[in-house]
């Protein structure tokens, strides 16, 4: 099993999710997930959401064709952005928001950066995991422990 479908049992299991294969990456780490079940799955680091996109492959292709979710997977201008201003994030990489942007969605240029994508997920995931129950506008605390 990859590192990345390894990185969302960990970062994402919490919320049900069997993954079995990774069906595609965009440039910022979005992800195409298929499920133990066959289901498909699109997961949004930055937005740090998770959704069931279909349980078929004309379903996944009818969704990802939407105008909205094309223009948000393509990301053009902030990849644009990215590329021209850290380079090409590598294999195993993808571009970025610096972690208290990530937070904030504040997509300035100067918020990109380049991680390894199994990062952001595990990540992602775990404070997804821990503050999905908050409202709105909640603060909190981040502490890093070793």
């Amino acid at each position: 099993m990859s590192d990345l479908v390894e990185a969302v049992r960990r970062g994402w299991g919490w919320t049900g999710i069997a993954p079995e294969a990774i069906g595609a990456v965009n440039p910022f780490g979005h992800l195409i997930i298929r499920d133990a079940v066959g289901d498909f799955w699109y997961l949004d680091p930055e937005l740090r959401s998770l959704e069931r996109i279909g349980s078929t492959e004309a379903e996944l292709f009818a969704h990802m064709n939407k105008p909205d979710v094309r223009e948000v997977w393509q990301a053009l201008a902030l990849v644009d952005a990215a590329r021209e201003r850290l380079g090409e994030p590598g294999e195993g990489h993808c571009y970025s928001l610096k972690t208290m942007a990530l937070l904030r969605g504040d997509y300035s240029h100067d918020n990109l950066c380049i991680m390894p994508v199994v990062e952001l997920i595990d990540f992602t995931g775990d404070f997804e995991r821990q503050t999905h129950h908050l409202p709105d506008g909640s603060k909190v605390q981040l502490k890093v422990v070793d």
